[in-house]
């Protein structure tokens, strides 16, 4: 890699379950936690891209997508903690993938999850619901079907006219018509359904079909028109850059693309670049092209997103991002107390004062905390009563009347009281003899009597027993 600025490129567009299939073989792959921690593995082995997306087709939705995601979330960020055996463990890799990764992060690389939501008519009529709960950092908004009247099957089929098994549909439909047909199907899906970066605005030209350049500028300023209204991105999708094209076909490719990343950024609409990966191999393929592009169009900013929100990379360090960054720069927090400061940093704070930035605030509550826990000093309240001033003269009050700030002295009764009771080693009185029975009493009929055992009576006893009992009779 010539240029250092071709690893910084994001790259928002990848598909982890793989190459196309024939259309009629597609079937839903499912999400695991190992299949998408080895697609950002890939990418930390070789260093780029560093900001990196995954966004597949709602066709291969299933319902154990989102638990897959949230798990690979949580190996992802274990491996950032550096608790390799964790993240392992997790995503169900070895400790060496997690290890790769996990120094992949701590040099900066980011990963994002999404999904290319689109009009598939394959996919579930829960897919939405799904793409909900993975909870994406983006959802890019495409079109691959558009409805025609077919030859044979009649009116409302639904056409992928990107896939080479119905290439022979653009003689019937005609490319003007294909590519109005499909400029109002995605303007009516970014008006009525969530998105966040439309992609691949040029799908219709796969396979060459082009209208005239003044159609398809009339579409692109439409386009970039309905972006700033909604607050949406558009996609620069490198493709058919690096896949076997016609050189004619590339030229065309090449210049559709100038034309809008040079209108986007005059209108101020965000620029996303995507490789459209669906494998490894081809992550960030195409950007040395895609960069020159920029260059030409004099723009060092593009996206990429991060829960939802299009964050922005600068692919060149100008004057204006450093003095950005030095005005939200922040100290790093060491230690591992409750306020997030070690003890000789709280030390420092009593004597410094809090630092300026995130967390000034802790850091003032932490020094007030310390200073009210520190003892004070003996000579301290010495020193605080010289200081003070001489009183003046007060008057002579009579005894009966009680000072200011005083309590008013008990009556005589309760302190003749408190000075009669006996200390805790006093003998204590001899109480009366009645009082004494009383007590006894007490006792006896609060205990409960003892049980005894019953007593076996020999046969001698029991036949003396009825002895008695004749003589009686």
């Amino acid at each position: 890699m010539s240029d250092p600025r071709i690893a910084a490129i994001p790259d928002v567009h990848g598909h982890a379950k793989g190459e196309h299939k024939p259309y009629a073989e597609e079937r839903p792959i499912a999400y695991s936690a190992r299949m998408l921690f080895l697609w950002f593995y890939h990418a930390c082995r070789r260093g780029a891209p560093r900001f990196l997306m995954v966004s597949d087709h709602t066709n291969y939705l299933t319902f154990e997508d989102p638990a897959a995601v949230n798990l690979v979330r949580r190996a992802l960020k274990l491996a950032e903690a550096g608790d390799l055996y964790g993240a392992a463990e997790t995503a169900g890799v070895d400790v060496a993938h997690a290890a790769v990764v996990s120094e992949g992060l701590r040099k900066g690389m980011r990963f994002s999850i999404g999904a290319e939501v689109d009009n598939d008519p394959r996919a579930r009529p829960d897919a939405q619901n799904i793409v909900d709960a993975m909870r994406p950092d983006a959802i890019i908004r495409s079109v691959h079907f558009i409805t025609i009247e077919h030859p044979e099957k009649g009116p409302d089929y639904q056409w992928a006219f990107d896939r080479p098994e119905f290439v022979e549909l653009f003689d019937h439909v005609g490319t003007d018509r294909t590519w109005q047909l499909y400029v109002e199907t995605l303007f009516d899906a970014l008006d009525k359904l969530p998105a966040n970066i439309v992609g691949h605005f040029y799908v219709p030209g796969t396979f060459g079909k082009w209208p005239a350049v003044a159609t398809v500028e009339k579409y692109e300023n439409q386009l970039l028109d309905l972006c700033l209204r909604r607050g949406l991105a558009v996609e620069i999708n490198s493709r058919f850059l690096y896949r076997d094209n016609p050189e004619d076909q590339r030229k065309k490719y090449l210049d559709a693309n100038r034309r809008l990343i040079r209108k986007a950024k005059s209108k101020g609409v965000p620029i996303a670049i995507g490789s459209d990966a669906h494998s490894p191999r081809d992550q960030g393929a195409g950007f040395a092209q895609i960069l020159r592009l920029l260059d030409e169009a004099k723009v060092n900013e593009v996206i990429f997103p991060i829960a939802g929100r299009l964050a922005r990379v600068a692919l060149r360090a100008t004057k204006e991002h450093l003095e950005r960054r030095a005005a939200v720069s922040v100290a790093p927090l060491v230690g591992s107390s409750i306020t997030g400061f070690g003890r000789a940093e709280l030390a420092e704070l009593e004597t410094h004062g809090p630092r300026r930035g995130r967390g000034s605030r802790r850091t003032a509550v932490a020094a007030r905390r310390t200073k009210a826990r520190a003892p004070a000093k003996r000579g301290a309240k010495k020193t605080a009563r010289k200081t003070k001033p001489p009183r003046k003269a007060q008057k002579v009050r009579s005894k009966a009347a009680p000072r200011r700030g005083t309590a008013l002295r008990r009556p005589a009764k309760k302190a003749a009281r408190k000075t009669s009771r006996p200390g805790p080693h006093a003998k204590k009185p001899a109480r009366k003899a009645g009082a004494k029975k009383k007590a006894a009493i007490k006792k006896a009929v609060r205990r409960p009597a003892k049980a005894t055992r019953p007593v076996k009576r020999h046969a001698a006893t029991k036949k003396t027993a009825k002895k008695k009992t004749g003589r009686r009779r």
